[in-house]
Order: C-alpha cells, then structure tokens, then sequence
C-alpha cells in the first residue's frame, strides 16, 4: 500500500511537473534555467534578478571570460551563491525532475568544471581591480598608437608628395637632363646597368635620347645585345607617342593617378577577382597587359617589349586559373617587379598577400557545409561592398589628392596588422 502511495505520489509529481513547463507566465517559471530552459539545478540568482544553473553560469564564464549576465550582459558584483529559497522550492515541489536533472548535471567532467568556477570567483575582486587598471592602461597605450599613426601617415603624405613632384613622368622626356636620362635606363631593369654609365660619359640627355633611333643605338649607348636594342628601342618609342614617361612603379602611378590607385588599392584586398575583372574589361590597354606581361611573361628577360602586345593563349590561361585559386600569390609575383626599387614596401606587401591568403582559406573553410542563411549572408555583405567600389569610383575625381593619399598609405601600412588580429581572432 505504501509501495502504490510512493508510486501515486511520483506519479503526481511528474505531472505537476510536465503541467509546469507547458504553463507560460505562472509563478514557477522563476524555476527554468535563462541558459539551458530547464529545471534549475543549484539556482545561482545574480544581481540583475535572473537565475541560472550553477553549471550554466560556469560554462558562460568559462567561454567568454565575462563576469556578466548571459541575458543582459549586466556586470554582476561580488561571488554570486546558490539561492537557497528557490533551492528548497524546488526540491520541495519537483523531487522526482530534480533528481533526473542532477543525475544529467553531475557528471566527472561538469563537477570539475563548476570547481574551476568556484575557484576563479575567489579571485575575481582582484582580478576586477587589476583588469580595470589594465583596461585604462590599454586605452592609454591605443590612443598614444592612433596618434602616433595619424602622424606618421601625415608626414609619409607630405614626404612622397614632395618626392613625387621630381619624379620623370611629371618632365616632358625633351626637359630631360643627362641623370634623368640615367634614372629612366634604370627604371627598365637591372639589365641596363652597363648602358647607364655610357649614357653619363656621353652626356646623353632628354632630346639626344629622343633623336636615337635603332641603327644609331650601338654608337650612342654602346647597345649590341640584339634583345636589348629591340627593348631600347620599343621604350623610346612609347616616349615619343605619350610625350612621357610611363608609370613603371607603384608611386609613379599613385602621383598620376591618386584616386584610382585608391581604389584598385582598396579593391584587390577586398574583392580581387571582382576588381580584376573591372581592369580587364575597362582598363586593359593601361593596366591589365602590363599587369599579365609583368606576372605570367612570354619566353623573355626583358618583358617590356611585349608589354603592351596581346598575351597568347598560353599566357591568358596560365594567368586567369592561376588568378582564379591564388589571386595573391599572382599579386606577389607583381611585387617581386618593384623588390630592388621599394624593399620594404615590397615586403610588406609580401606579408599582406601571405595575410589575406590565410584569410581566404578560413573563410572558405568557414563556408562548409554549404548553408542557406551562410550564402544569402555572403551575398548581401559582397553586394554592399561592390555598391561602395562603384560608389567610390564615381566620387574619387573629386576628391582630394590629399585624403587620396591619406586613405592609400593607410591601408597599405595598417592592413597587415587589421590582418594579423583577425587570424589570432579566428585561430582563437
């Protein structure tokens, strides 16, 4: 009899139970968890009212590192306890739940984890005192940094702008004097060397260059190198049809074209192969041919003189797949052009390129399996950076080569770092 009495009674109790969580609103639902919407076990009330498992609270902190409310975030003071009158309400009214709950609860691995809880909750008066030092020790640290990179961007600014008045594509090649002359034959290669001392000894300048011609090359220059007379030759040529210089470095560039620099920049760190679909479609005489000779070159030490001639099959296929996988390393092969010219500008792109590599492959990893809600994402952020590359090349005429150059010099030398923090971030 008392055997069908315990029976009757655990039988209640569940249904008093199954009754509770089907009610919404009544007085009992200060017994759910706010974390895991279950019965609580060991309910840990903290000082913005909500309560949760003890377990709960312990796995929170023990993945975000906060001492706050998993539902508000409000910060709780001092070591939060059990709350003994919600406790004894439970195990008064749901015995038989409660005691599947613990048998779910307490395992090795969870009883150890509330343990670690425990013990770091003893220390968190100090730790608090300690992080808040920490925290304003760090924001002074952070605005001492911005500072001091508002103004070495500044003086980078005023520096290459006032370089970049003397550079040769802002001389007609007839002003040229003897050295510019020199600095244009070193600006073709390394493998002019032997030639630029001649041209000194000569006193070669703008209009004596102007006046050589193919046959006279090996008197004035000391040319007999076949290939180097044809390159020679094809340079001189370009100089007399544009009545300058082309840009043969990323800053002679930049000093032309300040705002498009900007944002091919911008571009291909962002979106690659989207921006270099717009050059080849719209730039493709001025920037896809010498980009695709300088990376993926014919049969020849010296690309210049097919620089500006349609690429053959073998060069179009290699460069598009190779783009296709790999847009960076195509980038680095680039920069490998300016390595003797601007070192440590080239390195640093080396290291941006390996960066935003490394980027491309977590997020591609990130990308599987494939989801709904992942690709309708992936979308709507790649349509909004599109509207601002579009956005961007409609206003960069008007905008001023001195926020250009601002803009330029900081994504190039900040990048590394924005990079660098997002890897220890997804690595974490």
């Amino acid at each position: 009899m008392a055997d069908d009495d315990s029976d009757e009674y655990h039988s209640d109790d569940a249904d008093r139970s199954n009754n509770y969580f089907h009610r919404q609103g009544s007085l009992e639902s200060e017994f759910i968890c706010g974390c895991c919407s279950d019965l609580l076990v060991q309910p840990t009330t903290l000082t913005c009212g909500h309560s949760f498992c003890r377990l709960c609270l312990a796995q929170w902190f023990t993945q975000s590192r906060k001492r706050t409310c998993p539902l508000c975030q409000q910060p709780y003071v001092g070591s939060p306890s059990v709350n003994i009158t919600i406790k004894n309400l439970i195990e008064k009214s749901y015995s038989h739940k409660l005691r599947e709950r613990e048998v779910e609860v307490y395992t090795l691995d969870n009883e150890n984890l509330i343990k670690s809880f425990e013990e770091n909750r003893q220390a968190a008066p100090r730790r608090i005192v300690q992080g808040n030092n920490n925290v304003q020790i760090r924001d002074f640290c952070s605005g001492i940094l911005v500072m001091g990179g508002v103004i070495l961007l500044v003086y980078l600014v005023m520096y290459w702008k006032s370089v970049g008045s003397d550079l040769l594509i802002h001389k007609p090649p007839a002003r040229w004097g003897t050295e510019d002359v020199v600095q244009w034959l070193s600006d073709l290669g390394s493998w002019t060397e032997g030639y630029r001392e001649t041209a000194r000894l000569n006193g070669i300048d703008g209009r004596l260059l102007l006046a050589v011609d193919h046959a006279s090359l090996q008197s004035s220059l000391n040319v007999t190198n076949d290939l180097h007379i044809k390159a020679i030759s094809t340079a001189i040529q370009q100089l007399k049809d544009f009545n300058m210089k082309l840009p043969a470095s990323l800053w002679e560039y930049k000093a032309l074209n300040p705002g498009r620099s900007l944002f091919l920049v911008y571009g291909i760190k962002d979106f690659p192969r989207t921006t270099m679909l717009y050059i080849y479609l719209f730039e493709y005489d001025e920037i896809f041919l010498p980009f695709l000779h300088s990376t993926f070159p014919e049969n020849t030490d010296i690309p210049i003189i097919h620089m500006f001639d349609d690429p053959s099959r073998r060069q179009e296929i290699e460069f598009w797949s190779t783009f296709a996988v790999l847009p960076y390393w195509v980038i680095t092969k680039f920069c490998w052009s300016w390595f003797d010219v601007h070192f440590w500008i080239s390195m640093l792109m080396f290291f941006n390129c390996a960066t935003l590599t490394f980027i491309e492959a977590i997020t591609f990893k990130k990308s599987f399996p494939i989801r709904k809600q992942n690709c309708l994402a992936s979308l709507k952020s790649y349509g909004k950076g599109l509207l601002s590359m579009v956005f961007f090349v409609v206003i960069w005429p008007v905008v001023p080569s001195l926020v250009c150059d601002f803009l330029f010099y900081s994504v190039l030398f900040f990048t590394p770092y924005h990079n660098v923090d997002k890897i220890r971030k997804e690595l974490r």
